[in-house]
């Protein structure tokens, strides 16, 4: 393996825990707003 691909390997594999924590929270974040909006536009 290159120099160059043992760089990308390396960037890639700690760059994806971080970048799955932010789209997991950005996920459930937009799905609990999503269900507390449903609720609130029953209740009117």
């Amino acid at each position: 393996m290159s120099t160059l691909e043992s760089i990308f390997w390396h960037v890639l594999g700690y760059s994806a825990m971080p970048v799955i924590f932010i789209v997991g929270f950005i996920g459930v974040a937009a799905g609990s707003l999503w269900i507390l909006s449903l609720g609130v536009d029953r209740d009117r």
